[in-house]
C-alpha cells in the first residue's frame, strides 16, 4: 500500500481569500541525510502590532527551521522557543500598547508522520482511526510565543488512510460548535474541507490547514485521455471527473457560470500534494481535430457583391476641400468636443457641490451622534455612539482638513473615549521580592493572596507555599510542603489556596493534589481539616471561601460545590450551586462575594446568583479581556479585579459588571496573579517570579 499524504490551505486575510498570508506559511527543508521535510506553520497574533510581528514571527520559524542541523523534532523545538525568546524581549522593551503575543501551530510533515506544536488560542483536531479529538496544548506549551514560560511540547501523527490532522484559527469554535465540528471531520476529507471553506470564507482574518492521508491508486485511465473538467468539491477530491465536453461556442448556462466561479475560488485550498509539493499539472488540452479534407478550406472567389473601390486622384486638379456632415467620424469627434467641453464647464462645479453636501452631511452626523452619546447611559452604546463621532469628523476631515466644526468634534470625541478608557499607568512598582533570588530550586507562582502583612504564594513546580512579610521584608518561609506530615497526615503538592475569616483571626486553607484539606495559621504548623464526599467531584480547578463556607469549582461537572462548616472542618454534605447551563469547561478561577464569579479562559467572566446567572458585560471597555488568568473581590469598594496576561493588564468593574479603570504598567510583562490589600489600599502582583506593589488608584 502507497500512502500520500496532501495539505490542503487557504488564509482570509482582510476579507481576502489567499493560499498564504500574514497568517499562515508554508516551508521546505531538504537535505541529502534525512527524507523531505515540509513545515506549516499557523499563526494567531494578538495586540496592537500583532498583524506585523505575527508574520515576522512565522518567518523566523520558518527560517531557523530549515537552517537548523538537529532532527525535525528538535529543530522544531528549537525555531519555536528562539521565536518566543526574541518575542518576549521586544515584549520587556515595549510599551504596553505596543506588546504582542503569537499563538503557533506548527506542523513538520514528513511522509505520512506529522510532528506538530501547538501554543495559545489556535485549535488542533485529529481524526485517527475513525476516532475524533480536540486537542488542547499541555500545560507547559498552552503560552502563546511572548507570554510567559513555555516548553513547547512535540505531538506525533503517523497517518493511516482517512486520517486527517487540521489546524485553524480559534473563531472556528465561535462559528460552529462542537457537536457541529465532529459530525464535519467525521466525514470524508473531501467533503468536510468545502465545508469548512464556505463556513469561513466570509470572516475579516481567518486560517486553515489540513494534512489528510490517502491510499494511492494507479491511474486507471488511458494516456492521452482529455482531463475532465472540475467543480469546486470535485477538486478536493481528484484531479478530474466524469463531465461530459461543452461545445466552445455555446455560452456556458448559468449553473455552469457559477460552478466555475466556485471552483475558482476553492482552488486555493488545495495547492500543495504529496508532502507538501505542488499537485500534479493538469493534462495539457487536447489538440484541435485534423481539417476535413473533403471541404473547401481556401476561398477561390468572394461571394459577396463587387464595388467600385477609392483611389487617389493622379490627374487633372485637385479635389476641394469637403465636408460631409452625415459622415460618422466626423460626428464622433464634434461629439467628444462637446462632450470635453461639458465636463470643463460644468464638473468643476458638480464636484465642489458634491464635496460640499459630503461635507456637511458628515458633520452633521458626527454631531448628531455626539449629542446622543451625551445623554446615552449604556456605556457599550456610548463608546460606539463616540467612535462614530470619531469616524465621521475623520472623514470630514480628509474632505476638508482645516474644518473647524469637524477638527472640534474630532478633539471632543477623542477626549470622551479616552477619559471611558479609564487606563492607569502603575510605573514604576515598587519590588518587593525576587523569589529566584531568595529560595533554591525550581519556582512557578500560580496563585498570591495578601492578609495581615503576610504575603501566601503558591510555587505548585517547587510543590509548597511561601509565606513572605510585605511590611519588614525578608528571606521568604516555606509554611506548606509536600512530603511533610503534619498533625499525622501527609501533605502532597498544594494544588489550591483560599483565606477564610478576618485578617488578623483567619486562615489560610490548602487543598492538595490529593484533595485533602489543611488549615494553615499565622505562627502555627498546618493542621488537616475533615472533608466529605471529595470523591463526587469530577474535576477541581480552584476553591474559595465566604461567610465562613468554602466553594469548589468544577469545571468538568460546571457546577460549584458549596461546603457549610462543621465542627472539624467542613465534614458536611456539598451542594451543588448552579442551575444546569453551558459548559464551564475552560473556567480557570473562582472568587465568591455574595454571588459566585468565575473566569473562563477566554476572559469571559460569568456571575451567578442564587445558582441562576447575571449580567456581567464589562460594558464600555475598550478592548475585550483576551486572556484571564486570576480573579479578587475587594468588598468594601464593590469592585472585582480580573487579571487579563492577554492583553497585560488589570482590569477593574464592580460587583454587577461596569466596566470602571484599567491598570497597565511596562513591568507587567508575565503577570501571573494578583492580590489587594484592603487595608493598606495597596495592590501586589506576580511577575514572572518577583513580587511588586503599587498604590491604588480609585
Amino acid at each position: 500500500m502507497t500512502l500520500k499524504t496532501w495539505v490542503a490551505r487557504f488564509v482570509v486575510d482582510h476579507g481576502r481569500v489567499t493560499e498564504e498570508g500574514g497568517r499562515l506559511r508554508s516551508f521546505e527543508r531538504r537535505r541529502l541525510d534525512e527524507p523531505d521535510v515540509d513545515l506549516h506553520v499557523l499563526a494567531e497574533p494578538s495586540g496592537a502590532k500583532g498583524e506585523d510581528l505575527g508574520a515576522q514571527a512565522i518567518d523566523a520559524i520558518g527560517r531557523l527551521f530549515s537552517q537548523d542541523r538537529l532532527s525535525v523534532t528538535g529543530g522544531l523545538q528549537r525555531a519555536i522557543i528562539g521565536t518566543h525568546q526574541t518575542l518576549l524581549d521586544w515584549n520587556r522593551r515595549s510599551l504596553p500598547r505596543d506588546q504582542v503575543s503569537v499563538g503557533i501551530v506548527a506542523a513538520a510533515v514528513t511522509g505520512n508522520v506529522v510532528y506538530a506544536i501547538q501554543s495559545g488560542p489556535p485549535v488542533l483536531f485529529a481524526r485517527s482511526r475513525g476516532e475524533f479529538r480536540r486537542l488542547d496544548p499541555p500545560p507547559e506549551s498552552a503560552p502563546a510565543l511572548g507570554e510567559g514560560d513555555l516548553a513547547p511540547a512535540v505531538r506525533r501523527f503517523e497517518l493511516m488512510p482517512g486520517d486527517i490532522v487540521l489546524a485553524a484559527s480559534s473563531v472556528l469554535e465561535s462559528i460552529a460548535d462542537a457537536e457541529t465540528l465532529r459530525g464535519l471531520l467525521e466525514r470524508p476529507a473531501e467533503e468536510a474541507l468545502p465545508e469548512l471553506y464556505l463556513l469561513t470564507r466570509d470572516l475579516p482574518n481567518f486560517a486553515l490547514f489540513a494534512i489528510a492521508c490517502l491510499e494511492e491508486e494507479p491511474d486507471p485511465e488511458p494516456p492521452g485521455r482529455v482531463e475532465e473538467e472540475l467543480t469546486a468539491p470535485d477538486y478536493l477530491t481528484r484531479r478530474g471527473s466524469a463531465r461530459p465536453a461543452q461545445d466552445p461556442n455555446t455560452a456556458p448556462s448559468a449553473s455552469e457560470a457559477r460552478i466555475a466561479a466556485e471552483t475558482a475560488t476553492a482552488a486555493v485550498l488545495f495547492p500543495q500534494s504529496e508532502n507538501g509539493g505542488s499537485p500534479p499539472a493538469p493534462v495539457p488540452p487536447v489538440s484541435p481535430p485534423p481539417i476535413d479534407i473533403s471541404r473547401t478550406v481556401v476561398r477561390l472567389r468572394s461571394d459577396q457583391p463587387v464595388t467600385r473601390t477609392e483611389y487617389a486622384r493622379t490627374i487633372g486638379p485637385p479635389r476641394r476641400l469637403r465636408f460631409r456632415f452625415t459622415d460618422r467620424r466626423i460626428l464622433q469627434f464634434g461629439g467628444a468636443v462637446a462632450l470635453v467641453l461639458l465636463i470643463v464647464a460644468f464638473v468643476p462645479d458638480l464636484v465642489r457641490e458634491s464635496r460640499s453636501e459630503r461635507l456637511a452631511g458628515l458633520i452633521e452626523g458626527a454631531q448628531m451622534q455626539f449629542a446622543a452619546a451625551q445623554d446615552e447611559q449604556d456605556p457599550a452604546r456610548r463608546r460606539d455612539m463616540l467612535e462614530e463621532t470619531r469616524r465621521l469628523s475623520t472623514e470630514a476631515l480628509r474632505i476638508d482638513e482645516g474644518n473647524a466644526t469637524a477638527s472640534q468634534l474630532h478633539e471632543q470625541a477623542t477626549a470622551a473615549l479616552k477619559s471611558m478608557d479609564a487606563v492607569f499607568d502603575l510605573s514604576p512598582l515598587t519590588t518587593v521580592t525576587t523569589l529566584s533570588r531568595q529560595v533554591t530550586g525550581e519556582l512557578s507562582v500560580s496563585a498570591l493572596t495578601v492578609h495581615a502583612g503576610t504575603a501566601y504564594l503558591l510555587d505548585t513546580k517547587g510543590r509548597r507555599i511561601l509565606a513572605v512579610s510585605v511590611t519588614a521584608p525578608g528571606p521568604p518561609t516555606v509554611v506548606f510542603e509536600e512530603g511533610q506530615t503534619y498533625a499525622g497526615t501527609p501533605a502532597k503538592a498544594p494544588a489550591y489556596f483560599t483565606w477564610e475569616g478576618p485578617d488578623q483571626t483567619g486562615r489560610l486553607l490548602v487543598l492538595d493534589a490529593e484533595r485533602k484539606l489543611f488549615e494553615v495559621r499565622p505562627g502555627s504548623a498546618p493542621q488537616p481539616l475533615a472533608l466529605r464526599r471529595t470523591n463526587t467531584w469530577r474535576s477541581v480547578a480552584g476553591i474559595a471561601a465566604y461567610d465562613g463556607n468554602l466553594y469548589v469549582l468544577d469545571p468538568a461537572a460546571s457546577q460549584v460545590h458549596r461546603y457549610l462548616p462543621a465542627a472539624s472542618g467542613f465534614d458536611s454534605e456539598p451542594v451543588v450551586l448552579l442551575a444546569p447551563q453551558e459548559s464551564l469547561k475552560e473556567t480557570v478561577a473562582l472568587a465568591v462575594e455574595g454571588d459566585v464569579y468565575v473566569v473562563l479562559r477566554g476572559g469571559e467572566v460569568r456571575r451567578f446568583r442564587n445558582g441562576a446567572r447575571q449580567p456581567f458585560a464589562l460594558g464600555g471597555i475598550d478592548f475585550p479581556i483576551q486572556a484571564a488568568l486570576d480573579i479578587t473581590i475587594v468588598p468594601e469598594a464593590g469592585e472585582v479585579y480580573i487579571l487579563d496576561s492577554g492583553r497585560k493588564r488589570i482590569v477593574v468593574a464592580d460587583k454587577d459588571g461596569a466596566f470602571r479603570r484599567q491598570f497597565v504598567s511596562n513591568e507587567f510583562t508575565d503577570l501571573r496573579a494578583i492580590a489587594i490589600d484592603a487595608a493598606t489600599s495597596q495592590l501586589y502582583v506576580v511577575v514572572g517570579d518577583a513580587l511588586l506593589t503599587a498604590p491604588l488608584v480609585r
